[in-house]
């Protein structure tokens, strides 16, 4: 995950597969390491609050297909609107990619908000695709608060593994020293 709008800001690299995460500063060639535990310790804990706050259960939520597609990193998309007593999420996806829509909920997953987001859950797993922009409102203590987040690069096919790996000329704390 990188930050929108900036040519070379940091970085984060979470990997499930391993265990490991870590923030790479580009500014500073330093990638400070993060206890993945605690990490997804803090994500269930802040998605159940937030499912709290806003009254998501399962079962509540309805979704409709959106008139309007859209082409997101060059890939045509369909828009659905995902709708729950206090939120709404404007979901677009593409069929066009060789995955779906679980290659994202297993992540969400991790983050627990299939039990917290339970009804917004439900029906992303319905949804044809993967999707490329996400778009959600929520309204919590009558406080309106919005999250967009837009794909803007797909790449098709094998992956150098380095490209997960923190480079080797960057300072690595809160970690073990790099093995050669």
């Amino acid at each position: 995950m990188e930050p929108g709008g900036a040519a070379a800001g940091p970085a984060f690299v979470l990997r499930l597969d391993t265990g490991q995460a870590w923030r790479l500063d580009p500014a500073t060639r330093t990638a400070l390491a993060i206890d993945v535990e605690r990490l997804r310790a803090q994500a269930q804990m802040d998605l159940s609050m937030a499912g709290d706050l806003m009254g998501v259960e399962e079962g509540a939520a309805r979704t409709v297909r959106l008139a309007a597609p859209k082409t997101i990193a060059g890939y045509p998309c369909r828009g659905y609107r995902i709708r729950s007593a206090a939120s709404v999420m404007d979901v677009y996806v593409t069929e066009a990619l060789p995955l779906g829509i679980e290659a994202f909920t297993d992540f969400v997953e991790w983050t627990g908000a299939s039990q917290s987001l339970a009804g917004l859950m439900g029906e992303l797993r319905r949804l044809p695709g993967f999707p490329l922009q996400t778009r959600s409102r929520v309204t919590v203590l009558g406080e309106e608060h919005e999250t967009v987040s837009t794909v803007t690069r797909v790449k098709v096919g094998p992956l150098a593994s380095s490209l997960f790996d923190v480079p080797s000329d960057y300072r690595l704390h809160g970690a073990a020293p790099r093995q050669p």
